[in-house]
């Protein structure tokens, strides 16, 4: 009988890893050049929807040709989860080698979310904010909005930080913590006006439950960058088609989602091809320029793709194995399948 040697990655075991946010970066910033390279297979993430959008599955999948791993990502995206002590986010990352099929790796994707999240977005900045960027403007105090904030001022060193969230008690916490980890003052505010007004980049990485403006048009100013990321509208629906360039993670699937902060507009006919300058990739790989001069205004919108998981899981895997961690778990073949 052959055997099936896996290894088993638990909240635990991910958090003993120490991760570093240039490593993290730098794993996911090589899964976004293998994209724009078109070195992946990626279908459209597909969803369970239990009652959306409080109470929705995404299943993520794809394939990396340079490190030669697939995996699939399971992620229940439960927004009341914070009444139960629970973070909205809980996933699991599975992978596979591709020659045959086998699975290697079960590794506990919740954290790993919120950092390939959080990488995608400083990146994402990196190539397309100012370069001189100081002031940045954060609605939202969600798991993935820890890594946000950590990985953007590690790349800018902002003056500034001011953050909004629903509930006060999420982001006084917030910017507590984050004010005393980064030795400067995040400031807690309490419109998403004051929060993004003249900001140099703002993040908009709020959990809304219907169509709500939480940033208008004329807030976002001359050579800002915007970057709204969620499961439902939660800008000023003209933006993406009055801001100077529009970029996108994965066009494709965009188009094919069901849920996403622009899909309404997509599936309304108003949000084409012809309005989406490029992928992130795509700028990352140096097959289009990114930001061209001071004065643009653009939009980032990233869905998350499965690239970035498999990127940072294998990376994880690599860590584990090279310090002793994690769970090994063995499955054998039977005979007669073989």
């Amino acid at each position: 009988m052959a055997a099936v040697e896996l290894i088993f990655l638990s909240k635990e075991d991910i958090d003993a890893l120490g991760f570093s946010l240039d490593e993290i970066l730098d794993v996911v910033e090589q899964g976004l050049h293998a994209h724009g390279d078109r070195q992946v297979v990626m279908p459209a993430k597909s969803h369970l929807a239990i009652d959306y959008p409080e109470k929705l599955f995404n299943i993520l999948k794809g394939y990396v040709k340079p490190i030669d791993v697939s995996g699939v990502k399971i992620l229940g995206d439960f927004h009341g989860n914070y009444a139960h002590g629970l973070p909205s986010e809980l996933a699991l990352t599975v992978l596979h080698r591709p020659e045959t099929g086998a699975p290697f790796a079960i590794v506990d994707a919740t954290m790993t979310t919120w950092m390939r999240t959080g990488a995608v977005t400083a990146l994402g900045a990196k190539h397309l904010a100012r370069k001189d960027a100081k002031v940045l403007g954060h609605i939202g105090a969600r798991g993935t909005s820890w890594y946000n904030v950590r990985m953007m001022d590690r790349l800018f060193d902002f003056d500034e930080i001011r953050v909004a969230s629903k509930r006060p008690e999420s982001r006084e916490r917030f910017a507590a913590t984050l004010s005393d980890e980064l030795g400067k003052t995040v400031r807690a505010v309490d419109s998403t006006e004051e929060c993004v007004k003249d900001a140099d980049i703002i993040i908009d990485a709020s959990r809304l439950l219907e169509h709500e403006v939480l940033v208008y048009d004329d807030w976002v100013k001359p050579g800002a960058l915007i970057q709204p990321y969620g499961a439902v509208l939660s800008i000023e629906p003209n933006m993406p088609f009055s801001v100077d360039k529009l970029v996108v993670d994965d066009w494709p699937q965009c188009k094919g989602s069901e849920f996403g902060q622009l899909t309404s507009l997509i599936h309304e006919g108003k949000l084409r091809d012809e309005h989406v300058y490029g992928e992130i990739g795509e700028i990352v790989a140096g097959h289009k320029p990114g930001r061209e001069n001071d004065d643009e205004r653009i939009m980032f919108w990233h869905k998350g793709y499965a690239i970035s998981d498999i990127m940072i899981a294998n990376l994880a895997v690599e860590k584990a194995r090279a310090a002793g961690i994690g769970t090994p778990l063995v499955q054998y073949a039977r005979p007669e399948d073989m």
